[in-house]
Formats: structure tokens, sequence, C-alpha cells
């Protein structure tokens, strides 16, 4: 997981009061009685490796590591914050929301044992059981791909940049048509690259990448196409660690592709997009589109231009049934992500897409973001 709001990003709301945070806490913390009976090597560190590795590991891209003892305990009072807030790691899928592959909220036994332990006194536990300092290891998610499409020369971020979108446009040199199921990202340096969106040039996105997130692709019965010819489009968005800032640091990331045999169905895609000057002084805003044909719905893609309280989205059929789509709450455009259904939805023809969302009434507490796209929905669908 990545340190949520106030810690990922450019560290992420401002460096200077969380590293005072970090530091106070850790002389705080050598004072305080230990009442905690769970400790991290025993107890916690498994919880850490579990939901926060992907990006909370040394050379990973969270701007801290969490997985030895000392680099966990200057972090406790942030860790025990954003776990109880439902922050991180940040899974915003409502419980009441159609079932969402991927994703892996803390249950309530693991949160315990965070908390307990971060308010508790933080203790480490028998030396002896002192868990090996974990590095980062990349690895392609789906297993070697398919096809592997490498940056054509590194990307170097200047010294005194701390972020930067980078776009470029890949041959595939591909000689005959391919069908592509999923699609991956491997850093080349894993420590500035924050996401990624990869697609077919003027076509379908196969991809929006974050450390850790689902890669899982499309359906068995649905896939991309990929023509001669094609090119795939790379969009990188680059954030350095604080301790970074004055340094040249470069990246050359490769695309992994992977192919299947000719599906029953080419995936589609639907764009929902909001009438300009829509909401009103409420700050509430609705938005819907209608599906021309009959549709099996497989994927939802909200592309958020600021943080939103919530996000519902559900069909309405021609007969007046409400079918919900996605609900999201506290959902956050650092955050981005393909929300692939577990169980597709199917809804006949002329059905009205509705996207109600509902945007925060306090930003104080809200990392500055670079603003990538505009307020959208994006259905991802297999014709019917």
């Amino acid at each position: 997981m990545q340190l949520g709001r106030r810690f990922a990003r450019p560290c992420v709301i401002a460096l200077a009061s969380t590293v005072f945070l970090a530091v106070t806490a850790k002389h705080s913390d050598a004072h305080k009685p230990v009442t905690s009976k769970y400790d991290y090597n025993k107890d916690v560190f498994p919880l850490l490796l579990k939901y926060c590795a992907s990006c909370h590991v040394q050379g990973g891209p969270a701007p801290m590591s969490l997985l030895t003892y000392n680099d966990a305990v200057p972090w406790a009072q942030a860790i025990r914050d954003e776990v109880t807030a439902g922050r991180m790691p940040p899974w915003p899928v409502d419980p009441t929301s159609p079932r969402i592959r991927g994703g892996y909220p803390i249950n309530t036994r693991d949160l315990d044992r965070i908390v307990t332990w971060a308010s508790g006194g933080t203790p480490q536990g028998d030396p002896k059981a002192m868990p090996p300092a974990e590095g980062f290891k990349p690895q392609w998610q789906l297993g070697p791909p398919d096809l592997k499409i490498p940056m054509d020369a590194e990307y170097t971020m200047a010294p005194g940049t701390i972020e930067g979108i980078y776009d470029l446009s890949l041959l595939t040199n591909i000689s005959e048509t391919k069908w592509i199921k999923a699609a991956d990202l491997m850093p080349g340096n894993a420590s500035i690259v924050r996401d990624a969106v990869i697609s077919i040039e003027n076509g379908p996105v196969l991809a929006l990448w974050q450390p850790g997130g689902d890669q899982g692709g499309a359906p068995s019965s649905a896939a991309f196409r990929l023509v001669p010819g094609s090119k795939i489009h790379l969009q990188i968005h680059y954030k350095k660690h604080f301790d970074q800032e004055q340094n040249a640091v470069s990246d050359k990331s490769t695309i992994g592709l992977y192919f299947t045999d000719p599906p029953d169905h080419e995936m589609q895609s639907f764009t929902i997009n909001p009438p300009k000057g829509d909401g009103n002084a409420s700050g509430y805003s609705a938005f819907a589109g209608t599906l021309s044909g009959a549709a099996r719905i497989v994927a939802l893609r909200p592309m958020l231009d600021a943080a939103y309280e919530s996000l519902d989205v559900e069909a309405i059929t021609s007969s007046g049934a409400h079918v919900p789509l996605l609900r999201l709450r506290g959902p956050r455009p650092q955050w981005l992500r393909r929300y692939w259904l577990e169980e597709p939805v199917e809804v006949p023809s002329g059905s009205k897409i509705q996207v109600h969302v509902t945007p925060l009434l306090d930003y104080s507490d809200e990392p500055k973001t670079t603003k990538r796209f505009p307020l959208q929905v994006v259905l991802d669908y297999v014709p019917q």
C-alpha cells in the first residue's frame, strides 16, 4: 500500500509537517509505556508484508519502507491514523457495491493488531524472530508476457523537478492481428513510477497501472484487438520521493502484453461525461448516458478531476429497474484504477447509465495533485 493521502504522492500533503510528525512520534514513543500484546516481529510485520509491501519497501514507489522495525516505528502514528480512517490500503469500494475483483481491505482482526501495536508502545518482540530486511523485487504480475515493449530511451527527471507526465508511442512490430487479454508495466525505476495509462494509440485503454494493482485483464470471452501497424501509447506519471528532489532520476520502463486466442467478442467502451456547468449549490452532481444496444458490462473506469465524497454508478432500464454497477466512498484522483466486476452485469438496449458524484465539503486535508483528466466514467463492455 502507499501510505495514504497524507504520506504518498509527494509525501503527500506537506512534507515538512509529515517529517515533523514522524520525528516527534519517534521521540515520544521512546517514553510511552508498552501496553500492546502484539509485537512487530511476530504479529505486525506479516500484516505489513501482506497489505503494504507492493509500495512500502526499500527501493519501492512509496517514500518510506515499513518492512523493518526501525523503518516502521517512526511512522506508527501515521499508520494507525491511515488504516483506522480507511485510507490505507487505498480501496474505496463501498461494501454495498457489486463485488469488484482484487483489492485487499484490512479485515477487523488485522486492523486491531496494527492499531494496538501502534498505540501501545510499538514493541519489537523477540530479536531472534527479526524478519530479514525486504527489498523491492519487481516482477510481472501475470508471469512473463508474450510481448515486451521497452521505452525507446530513458526518461530523466531533472534536479529540482518533483513531478512529471511523460507521453510516448511505441511500435509493436507485429505482423498479424493479435488479441490482448491483459497489459502490465515493469518500472525501470520503481521509486518514481507512480501510475501509467497503457492504450492502443487512438484505440482502447488496455490498463490503468499502479503498483500492486490488479492487472488480471479482460474476461475469457473478450479481448482487445491489436492489428499490424498499431502503436502502443504509454502515459507515465512520475513523482520523486522527497529525498530525490535535488537529484536527476531516470527511468526506462517496459510494457508487457498478454495475448489470447481470438475471442467471442471484442471489448468496447462507453464514456459518460457531465455536461458543462453541471452541479448545483449543494455540490451534488448527476449525469448520464444511454447505451444504444444491449451490453454485458465487465468493468468501470472513473476518471476523476478531484477528490470526491462518493461516486455511484447504476443502470436504469427502460422498464424502470435500477441496477447498481459501482459504489465508491472517498475516491481520489491519485488512485487510478479500472474496477473489474466479479460478475459482469447484462443490461438491455436503451438502458441509461446514471452517475452520481458528491464532492467533498472540505478539501483542506487533500494533497495538491496534478489535474490530469476531466471528470468522466468509462464503461468497458461486450456487446450482446
